[in-house]
């Protein structure tokens, strides 16, 4: 073969190596695997992630799903409620990518996330109350803080010395709701495990008991309140004002006076989540932006002040 013809056949090879690779993905791809390729299966709004849920919160977070699943079709979020002391441990078992509590963690729940070799984020996306609630024909008007430390602890006893009728002062809690507890006691006394009060087996329970017994009150969430009256409940209960002090005004509880501060009895609500699980982390994302306006509908406050654009024409 002489020089000539050799030089043929290399140039040919060489350019067959070039351009066959150039056209294969230059080509167009068939219909139906067009994408696929450089899509992911797993993303921030793509995928599926589970989280865990304060059973008191319960209400709140299904709003927010809705919504967050009609803006991501395809990111399959689901949210169980739990017992407030079992949220964050299904997060720390892997058994879901994020928890929502009411609260800040007890001490025992910061020392396990902080012994873990992965990391484990904390978001703060809404603000709650705890609402003091007597039955319908108590003649109180309302309470401070103060008082509320002596009932909790068992000092105070009587309805006569805040201005009621005469009888002993039934302190209940939800048994069932640690979270709750757990900040109430926070509030009021500075460190979780304070409180003395009749415990109920449930939510349903301890409102039951407010609305037969005029001698009864107990501390509820906001939302919680707020499904009672729903529920018809409003004609036999009633969520007391709450001062600072003797001589401050009393403050009713709701989304305004929570975000504002004026409302004394607030807790943070927190997102805690796995930021390698992509879903989970979008879900936090919706929930600390286009999820605040939507705390407000769920019976507490946002986190951060929502923007709203006013159309001038």
């Amino acid at each position: 073969m002489d020089n000539r013809a050799r030089n043929i056949i290399i140039a040919t090879v060489l350019a067959t190596a070039l351009l066959v690779p150039l056209w294969m993905w230059m080509r167009t791809p068939a219909e139906g695997v067009r994408y696929r390729a450089i899509v992911p299966t797993i993303s921030a709004t793509r995928g599926d992630a589970s989280v865990a849920v304060d059973r008191s919160l319960m209400t709140v977070m299904q709003l927010q799903l809705k919504s967050f699943s009609a803006h991501y079709p395809e990111a399959r979020v689901s949210i169980t409620p739990e017992p407030s002391g079992r949220t964050v441990l299904r997060l720390l078992d892997r058994e879901a990518g994020g928890a929502v509590v009411d609260g800040a963690l007890i001490r025992e729940e910061d020392s396990v996330v902080a012994s873990l070799k992965r990391p484990v984020r904390r978001e703060p996306i809404a603000r709650n109350a705890l609402v003091f609630i007597v039955n319908r024909a108590n003649p109180v008007k309302s309470v401070t803080i103060g008082n509320l430390r002596d009932i909790f602890s068992g000092r105070l006893t009587e309805w006569r010395h805040l201005g009621g009728l005469s009888g002993q002062i039934t302190a209940c809690i939800d048994g069932s709701d640690f979270r709750s507890r757990a900040v109430l006691s926070s509030l009021l006394f500075g460190k979780s495990g304070k409180i003395s009060a009749t415990a109920t087996k449930d939510i349903g329970q301890l409102v039951a008991r407010v609305a037969e017994d005029e001698r009864a009150a107990a501390i509820v969430t906001l939302p919680e309140y707020a499904a009672a009256l729903r529920a018809g409940k409003g004609d036999r209960i009633k969520a007391m004002p709450v001062g600072r002090s003797e001589a401050t005004t009393p403050v009713e509880a709701s989304p305004a006076t929570v975000y504002s501060g004026d409302y004394p009895l607030v807790s943070v609500v927190y997102y805690l989540y796995d930021p390698f699980d992509p879903t989970a982390t979008g879900f936090g994302a919706w929930l600390g932006k286009e999820g605040q306006k939507l705390f407000e509908r769920g019976d507490m406050a946002p986190y951060r002040q929502t923007v709203r654009t006013i159309i001038l024409k």
